[in-house]
């Protein structure tokens, strides 16, 4: 049988492009940028409920596929467990990002999508 670990991975939800804009970079970049500001790689991260897109994306980007299936439609890929020195820490003790100021939220251009700024330089 399997070997049960109790783990707690930051975790992703699913997230939306616009069809307009989709096969056009703006999710790697989104996601990238998620990644930087919470120092955290894909394969360290939890998946809560991904759709087969989101599933693909992984796939596509980060050679991320082999997972077994939960009950709880969570996923965590076989590679958080092969490389748990690189990155894994014990709960709660995950530095915390630096907080931006984003309080005025997205810049509007006046069409559908919005625009934020970018980010400080490191």
């Amino acid at each position: 049988g399997g070997k049960m670990s109790e783990i707690e991975p930051l975790c992703v939800l699913d997230f939306y492009v616009h069809e307009s804009l989709q096969r056009s970079g703006v999710g790697k970049q989104l996601f990238e940028h998620m990644l930087s500001r919470e120092a955290a790689m894909p394969h360290m991260l939890g998946y809560d409920r991904p759709s087969p897109k989101l599933l693909g994306f992984v796939r596509k980007h980060y050679h991320l596929s082999n997972f077994e299936p939960q009950a709880n439609n969570f996923v965590v890929f076989a590679d958080y467990f092969k490389h748990p020195a690189s990155s894994a820490m014990p709960a709660g003790s995950r530095p915390q990002p630096p907080l931006l100021g984003y309080a005025g939220g997205p810049l509007h251009d006046g069409g559908d999508a919005a625009s934020y700024p970018p980010p400080p330089p490191p």
